[in-house]
């Protein structure tokens, strides 16, 4: 075997066999597709109904978090009574990793954004917008369900007595389920080829499964050391505290309310750096290297002074742009960041992609043993899910030129993103701008066509947030799986599985609840001004004016974007002292980095000062006070969703987590 850390995997699995006798078992996977179903259909009542804080929006996944967390309690609870019916190691792993595949399905991640983009722009359209002629009649009939009581009943409900249209909904839903798992197939063979060179060569730290990992590394024969820490109790207890002295304000209002951030004002306001924290965010980044967490903090700082600047000198563009995609040349900056960012991340892996492909192709170079999938069906299901996805946008509407730039794009975004997560920790992030912006200002609104612009319009369903989709979680997953025994093999099945069931789950709870409430009743940021709407409100109106040729100033600023970037990976790579990662560069123009700004900042000022006067002693016996920061805050948020569920109390949002 050429790959010299290789030898990790038979170590883990060695550990692993000691801590556990059982591996991949039935019943942990029913367990775990019991979970998957059970967060999909719960967390869709708790968006649309409860409206509390949302627990499958971000790369964090704190529903599988809190899940998880009962589960083990009740595990131990289960050893005490009887070890052969506690669940080992391998088993606790296998369903956690469903369960957090299943997080990437409800909510932002997928189901709660195309559903009703299905049909708000026809419930929404009127002589105002002029959707109907703009927007709706070039959409192919075959995409969307067909009826106006259908489309209507889904948004004011059915009348009494009235049966669910299933059946108008099976085309429609069938093509963009196959379109979904066909991306889903792309996502996790590019996770199963750089496995290895993510986890074992560069050592990448996926701080998101701090939580679950330091959990299962008991031992039933040698106590509970992290539950018996002190400090993670301590740390349980301030983020615990903090969620419910907000909880019952927002329940008696004459109760004080924690104010979690504050802003800097800067450039006479026109700008602001607003720091707000989150106990469990700053837990996560705890546990990213320094230059790491230093950067985050330091090149959004910089970038806001340049937006500050721009604003200074009236260095604005005119282009209309996504509405995620605030600064068209910051957004552009970003992208060309986040370019180079992932084609270089590829270029340093090629030695290891030299074997994957000589194994895929010749049956020769790296030893697959160890892997979900064989390389050669990793290999076959990148680029047959690549062939499936761009025939998708094929037969939505886009050029089959136009859909491989597009495809270039969304996978520029997926793996750079899935990278900061696994090397940065981000519990919350979006991309700088979406795809379908980044297409028409790279070949302009003529190139792309008025029913290229339709399937960019739909393209929102499934790329618009992406803070939570399949590639991360399988990235994850795929850290834990090294302590998985025996084959793993059937771990591709399982995930597979975990996603099926998540969208039965999740389809099922909100076409129930949309017809029965009508969707204008429910969660508006789904059914009024996010989802429903995003297509027609951004294309329609494209469509409206002549069209567009190329962006040239949209081409310099991600030229621009490149050139620093590329920079950055020079000088981190040929200098040592070098402090700050590139990584911190690519997210640098996004709002989302705003939200978790400050939480960085804490989080690196906290390691920084541990390990400046305590030393890497200090900072290992402190890691359970930021484990139960973490757990204090999922816990407690979703603890406070079911006493809003028993009490009917709605609205009662938390905070990111």
């Amino acid at each position: 075997m050429s790959d010299n850390h290789s030898a990790a995997a038979p170590a883990a699995q060695a550990e692993a066999g000691m801590m556990g006798q059982r591996g991949i078992s039935g019943r942990s996977v029913l367990i775990g597709a019991l979970l998957a179903l059970a967060i999909n259909a719960l967390d869709a009542y708790a968006t649309i109904m409860i409206r509390g804080s949302y627990l499958t929006l971000n790369f964090s996944t704190p529903a599988a978090i809190f899940f998880f967390f009962l589960l083990f309690l009740a595990n131990l609870m289960v050893r005490w009574l009887g070890r052969t019916l506690a669940l080992e190691r391998t088993e606790l792993i296998v369903i956690y990793f469903m369960m957090i595949v299943a997080c990437c399905i409800p909510s932002m991640g997928f189901t709660l954004f195309i559903i009703p983009s299905l049909v708000g722009s026809f419930y929404y359209a009127s002589p105002e917008n002029n959707w109907a002629q703009l927007y709706n009649q070039y959409i192919p009939t075959w995409m969307v369900p067909q009826g106006d009581e259908v489309r209507r009943y889904f948004f004011e409900g059915l009348p009494a007595g009235s049966p669910l249209p299933w059946g108008t909904w099976a085309v429609p839903l069938a093509y963009w389920y196959t379109f979904f798992l066909a991306l889903s197939l792309v996502m996790i063979s590019s996770m199963v080829i750089l496995r290895r060179q993510w986890v074992e060569r560069e050592k990448l730290v996926y701080p998101l499964v701090q939580v679950p990992m330091q959990l299962i590394q008991e031992d039933g024969a040698q106590g509970r050391p992290l539950l018996a820490s002190k400090l993670l109790w301590v740390g349980f207890a301030c983020a615990s505290l903090l969620l419910c002295a907000n909880a019952l304000h927002d329940y008696y209002p004459f109760l004080p309310k924690i104010e979690r951030s504050i802003s800097l004002p800067l450039f006479r306001d026109s700008v602001q750096l607003g720091f707000f924290l989150s106990p469990s965010w700053i837990g996560f980044i705890y546990f990213v290297n320094l230059e790491v967490s230093a950067s985050i903090w330091v090149f959004y700082t910089l970038t806001t002074i340049q937006r500050g600047a721009f604003n200074f000198l009236g260095v604005q563009s005119n282009e209309r742009m996504d509405l995620y995609s605030r600064e068209p040349y910051l957004a552009h900056q970003g992208m060309g960041a986040m370019i180079v960012f992932a084609v270089i991340g590829i270029w340093m892996a090629r030695g290891h992609l030299r074997e994957v492909f000589a194994r895929a192709f010749k049956g020769k170079g790296a030893d697959d043993a160890g892997e979900m999938m064989s390389y050669r069906l990793a290999v076959a299901g990148l680029l047959g899910g690549l062939l499936a996805v761009g025939t998708g946008l094929w037969a939505a509407g886009l050029p089959p030129l136009l859909a491989l730039m597009f495809l270039f794009g969304a996978m520029v975004l997926f793996l750079g993103l899935t990278r900061a997560v696994a090397e940065g920790g981000l519990p919350a992030m979006r991309p700088p701008i979406m795809t379908s912006s980044f297409l028409i200002s790279g070949v302009g609104s003529s190139e792309v066509g008025i029913p290229g612009m339709i399937a960019l319009g739909f393209s929102y369903g499934w790329h618009s947030e992406i803070r939570s989709f399949v590639m991360s979680s399988v990235a994850n997953g795929l850290k834990m799986s090294e302590l998985v025994q025996g084959s793993r093999r059937p771990l591709f099945w399982v995930v597979v599985l975990a996603i099926l069931v998540g969208l039965a789950g999740s389809t099922y709870m909100t076409l129930l609840l949309s017809y029965k409430y009508g969707g204008i009743n429910l969660n508006p940021l789904f059914y009024g001004w996010g989802a429903a709407t995003y297509g027609p409100t951004d294309m329609a109106p494209r469509l409206a004016d002549a069209p567009t040729g190329p962006r040239w100033d949209a081409w310099f600023f991600i030229g621009l974007g490149g050139l620093v970037m590329g920079f950055l990976m020079w000088v981190r790579h040929r200098f040592l002292w070098w402090p700050l990662s590139p990584l911190g560069y690519t997210i640098s123009a996004n709002w989302m980095t705003g939200a978790i700004f400050g939480s960085a900042f804490a989080a690196w000022l906290f390691k920084a000062l541990i390990l400046k006067y305590g030393g890497p002693r200090l900072y290992r016996n402190l890691r359970p006070f930021f484990l139960g920061l973490i757990l204090g805050e999922i816990v407690t948020a979703g603890t406070w969703l079911c006493i809003d569920y028993l009490t009917g109390h709605t609205d009662s949002f938390l905070g990111e987590m």
